[in-house]
């Protein structure tokens, strides 16, 4: 089928897609050397669409594309469908997902387009995987979910750190800890955007459906290699990251727990497959404050986020009931240059020796892991900065390396860990490195 554009940005004028819009046009031309790549910004306003296309500084837009204008709109099928038709790939950065990202996913696979997007929502991708991963296998479409912060750097590194990890004296990995910190480097704060704030309202109120949607898929589950790793869900300091912790609340224990029940379920994916690990992750807090504030404001988020006048307070009063760290505005640029995060992993595992040594299964769960190994995920803010980044070299690696990913509605891990997208992320400044080389 001829497709008319190589990538097409839907929501690209949203807060997000905007910086997804910039991006493309900034890192064009040395992803594609000699070939002008074709772009399209698509959604329901012809005005906004116009107005973001007239308003494109110079400075970002070094490769001369001038992209075209789609108008394309959910509650209209034909229009989605005409959209996906004309498109190779399509980046999805219209959300709340739970609401506005079926129809995306839909037309890409009537129409045999590839898809990637920024969502965050498990409920919506779980939803997606259960729904129509058959049916994206036998139109030979690539449905990527999960492509921006959330969850790329988590499930990408636990690629990563299981890849070095083997790499001494081919250790079996056994368990992850990953630990989030939000760096923030002038006196300017955290801000973000509306939009994600709303996305995470309506994520939490869908955590009813999510667990039942999960004992309806009755996915497989995942092995454990090793002693059970011991996870505290209550906040504490941690001596190794200088910090105190809690639990991860957003959707990279999800992902991460996907990517690997994934390729059990679906013996397509078997080549795709890497070693089981035990997974856990937390959030770092600099100081017993902010640990009081943000345990105050996680708690009464959650309480009025299962009720719907709850949700309509949320949702009206952001700043005030996130402590200011959500506005209608999102971050300034001072905000957005002055922040960065990163993602450490402490791994361990068994040397070979030691599986010689103990080659039952039922054995090896009852002897401590004997090689361990720190790596790390960093890079620029992670919202607006780093997601744009991440979502354009997977949708960049679909174009160039479409024979290395498998179809269906898949994760980042199932997608990408035999393309060359961590070495793409690298270029962009997704750093990718061991912290403590792999000892036993």
């Amino acid at each position: 089928m001829e497709k008319t554009f190589d990538v097409t940005i839907f929501g690209a004028t949203g807060f997000t897609g905007k910086f997804i819009l910039t991006e493309v046009l900034k890192t064009a031309p040395n992803a594609f050397p000699g070939q002008q790549l074709r772009v399209a910004v698509a959604g329901r306003s012809r005005e906004r669409l116009e107005t973001l296309v007239n308003s494109l500084p110079s400075t970002d837009n070094a490769s001369g594309i001038q992209p075209t204008i789609i108008i394309a709109d959910v509650n209209d099928e034909a229009s989605m469908r005409a959209m996906c038709r004309a498109s190779k790939t399509l980046i999805a950065a219209a959300g709340p997902f739970r609401f506005l990202g079926e129809a995306a996913v839909v037309a890409c696979i009537q129409e045999k387009c590839h898809y990637v997007d920024i969502t965050g929502e498990p409920e919506f991708f779980e939803r997606m995987v259960y729904k129509y991963h058959d049916q994206a296998k036998e139109a030979q479409v690539a449905i990527v979910h999960v492509c921006g912060f959330d969850s790329i750097p988590a499930d990408m590194g636990v690629i990563y750190t299981k890849q070095q990890l083997q790499k001494t004296n081919d250790a079996l990995p056994s368990t992850i800890e990953m630990f989030f910190k939000l760096h923030v480097a002038g006196t300017a704060g955290v801000v973000g955007h509306y939009a994600t704030f709303e996305s995470a309202v309506h994520g939490f109120a869908s955590s009813g459906q999510l667990r039942q949607l999960r004992k309806t898929a009755n996915r497989p589950q995942i092995p454990k290699i090793g002693p059970n790793l011991k996870v505290n869900s209550n906040p504490h300091w941690v001596k190794k990251v200088a910090a105190y912790v809690i639990p991860f609340f957003f959707a990279d224990p999800s992902v991460v727990r996907l990517s690997q029940q994934l390729v059990l379920q679906d013996k397509d994916l078997e080549s795709y497959q890497t070693p089981p690990v035990q997974f856990s992750a937390y959030i770092c807090i600099p100081s017993f404050k902010i640990l009081v504030s943000t345990i105050l404001a996680s708690t009464v988020f959650g309480i009025f986020a299962g009720y719907e006048f709850g949700r309509k307070l949320l949702l009206k009063h952001p700043r005030f009931f996130t402590l200011g760290m959500f506005s209608h505005d999102g971050p300034s640029k001072q905000q957005l240059a002055e922040t960065s995060f990163s993602e450490t992993f402490y791994a361990e595992g068994f040397s070979k020796e030691l599986r010689d040594k103990y080659p039952n299964a039922e054995e090896l769960r009852k002897v401590k892991p004997d090689v361990s190994i720190v790596t790390s995920v960093s890079g620029p803010e992670p919202g607006y900065v780093a997601t744009p980044k991440m979502v354009v070299q997977a949708c960049y690696t679909l174009l160039l390396q479409k024979d290395l990913v498998p179809n269906g509605v898949i994760t980042p891990a199932v997608a990408f860990s035999k393309t060359r997208l961590i070495e793409r992320l690298q270029e962009q400044g997704i750093v990718f490195s061991t912290v403590q080389q792999a000892t036993k």
